[in-house]
């Protein structure tokens, strides 16, 4: 409904897809981590579904895990991610992990170059915080060539403000929007 103008524009058509879950780590989905995301949990089933469709059809799914910090992410929040915040809400082999120490998870990262080597042509973005991570990475992801879905169902963050506005934003010139279902019917 928020955003049929953009999905009238562009409509969701997958060509070799890839998807990309991000940070999904015991920082953000443990209750006593002090960056815990409440609710989180909610985009669990959303994400098994879309990993279970993606791996079954053969497509890749990377998953990336924050760990350390730039200097600019120290500065900025005044901390790191330590190794214990490290584990993966998914710990399924077939998935290729990468780790990333700032918001974009193309930045020194062999993202691209895992991608490109894929033929992936359109890369499917879930995974938290929707307004920083996952928008720089879509960001990044589109001025690379590659075609941008954020599933907004499968995203968190810390509120609906930024959750909602980050999408807006991104719908406007960079990226579909589109939800779980969606997707799992256009993999059919």
């Amino acid at each position: 409904m928020f955003f049929y103008k953009e999905r009238v524009k562009h409509n969701l058509s997958l060509d070799t897809p890839a998807l990309l879950i991000v940070d999904v780590q015991n920082y953000f989905f443990s209750p006593d981590s002090k960056a815990y995301l409440n609710g989180i949990e909610n985009i669990f089933p959303n994400l098994i579904k879309l990993k279970d469709e993606f791996l079954k059809r053969n497509f890749p799914v990377i998953c990336t895990i924050h760990f350390g910090g730039s200097n600019t992410m120290k500065n900025w929040w005044n901390n790191v991610i330590s190794e214990r915040w490290t584990k993966p809400y998914f710990n399924d082999r077939r998935c290729l992990f990468i780790t990333k120490d700032t918001y974009d998870a193309f930045f020194k990262t062999k993202l691209e170059e895992y991608l490109k080597n894929n033929k992936v042509t359109d890369l499917l973005i879930t995974g938290v915080m929707t307004h920083l991570c996952c928008e720089t990475t879509a960001r990044s992801a589109f001025v690379r060539g590659f075609n941008v879905i954020m599933i907004e169902d499968a995203l968190w963050d810390k509120d609906e403000f930024y959750h909602f506005n980050s999408l807006k934003s991104l719908a406007h010139g960079f990226a579909i929007i589109s939800k779980t279902e969606e997707v799992l019917c256009a993999l059919e």
